[in-house]
């Protein structure tokens, strides 16, 4: 079973890493702003169709490798779960590399030949887009940390019944792999990591609201609801991602509390129960809605302005993939390349947030 759920990860996330060029805006390839003039340029469709082949042939034969390697040797879980998070690595490295070169050839390009050149660059501001942001409230984010809150409370008032060795760490099999000593800081563990997850996503919803809109010179309309649907979908992920942690964690400091209910077949099924509502919501999310809720069809008769492009905002992207830019109020920013979002390096909130979330992540690794 462990071996089956490592396998189809690595193939979710090659898949998913292949096809991504179709999920994306038009204007925006391997992370380079590309002007209305140039985004049907046959080398560019050329280059997505050579990286998505490229990428599936080298993910499967890491896949190949590794089921080869559970064939003739027959590891145990432990030797299983260490490769394949190694062949995990090695996809993304192999992707992100593939990317990389992209992104340098298309910069190049668009440099050389002044793509931008003789155009004229506008930027579309909507002061009535936040007013109509269908957001989940926050208060659905809140909610939730109420379980982790009981349990921690619960978890200390029982805290000399408690066995001398605290489970903190369970393997893909159900089974508990790792152990700390009873203390009222191993016992409160899972709750407050909960809490940071739980934290964390509070936090991203409520920054979407924040963050400004992309909405594009050419085809206002159209990519303006394209906007508001994609952040409606994006704070409903993100509720289907808190459900799911805090169930799973929830149940997982059950087992501390009272280890007679503890039960590997059941661990196992809030595991698989786990990966797959999260890795059907990402599927749906990118297939469905695309970055900037591009996969969404919006009929609408718009007249384009020739000569008028959106601003080229490249020089705040370094490599396309991480936004500095000192002037943007926004905490969050759309991806470039990827579903989703990210931080603006360039907002100190951005660095108070990081610091925060990594160092208690760290605080409670060290502690245990």
């Amino acid at each position: 079973m462990t071996a089956i759920i490592f396998i189809l990860i690595l193939l979710f996330i090659i898949v998913i890493q292949a096809f991504l060029p179709k999920f994306l805006k038009a204007s925006e390839v391997f992370g380079v702003y590309i002007p209305d003039t140039h985004v049907n340029d046959s080398r560019i469709v050329k280059m997505k169709s050579r990286y998505t082949k490229v990428l599936l042939t080298g993910g499967m034969a890491i896949i190949l490798f590794f089921i080869g390697w559970l064939l003739l040797l027959r590891p145990s879980d432990q030797h299983i779960v260490l490769l394949g998070m190694v062949a995990q690595i090695l996809a993304v490295v192999f992707s992100i590399g593939l990317y990389a070169k992209n992104h340098i050839t298309l910069s190049n390009w668009k440099k050389t030949e002044k793509w931008t050149s003789g155009q004229i660059e506008r930027k579309v501001v909507d002061l009535q887009f936040r007013e109509q942001l269908k957001l989940l409230p926050n208060i659905f984010f809140i909610l939730p940390m109420l379980v982790p809150i009981t349990l921690g409370i619960y978890g200390l008032t029982q805290y000399e019944t408690l066995p001398g060795q605290i489970p903190i760490h369970w393997g893909p099999d159900g089974e508990a792999d790792g152990f700390a000593e009873k203390s009222w800081f191993s016992v409160s563990s899972l709750p407050l990591m909960t809490l940071v997850l739980q934290g964390m996503l509070l936090f991203f919803n409520s920054a979407m609201k924040q963050s400004g809109s992309k909405i594009q010179v050419q085809q206002k309309k159209r990519s303006r609801e394209q906007q508001l649907a994609f952040r409606k979908y994006s704070s409903w992920l993100l509720f289907v991602v808190t459900i799911s942690v805090t169930l799973l964690m929830g149940y997982l400091q059950l087992t501390i509390i009272a280890p007679e209910i503890m039960s590997s077949g059941v661990t196992l099924a809030f595991t698989i129960g786990f990966l797959i509502v999260i890795l059907g919501s990402v599927l749906y999310y990118t297939v469905i809605v695309g970055q900037s809720g591009t996969r969404i069809s919006i009929t609408t008769h718009e007249i384009n302005q020739k000569g008028v492009i959106d601003a080229d905002d490249d020089k705040y992207w370094k490599m396309g993939l991480i936004y500095i830019n000192k002037d943007d109020p926004s905490i969050l920013v759309e991806k470039r390349f990827g579903i989703g979002w990210t931080v603006n390096m360039g907002h100190k909130g951005s660095w108070i947030f990081l610091g925060l979330l990594f160092g208690t992540i760290a605080l409670i690794a060290i502690v245990l």
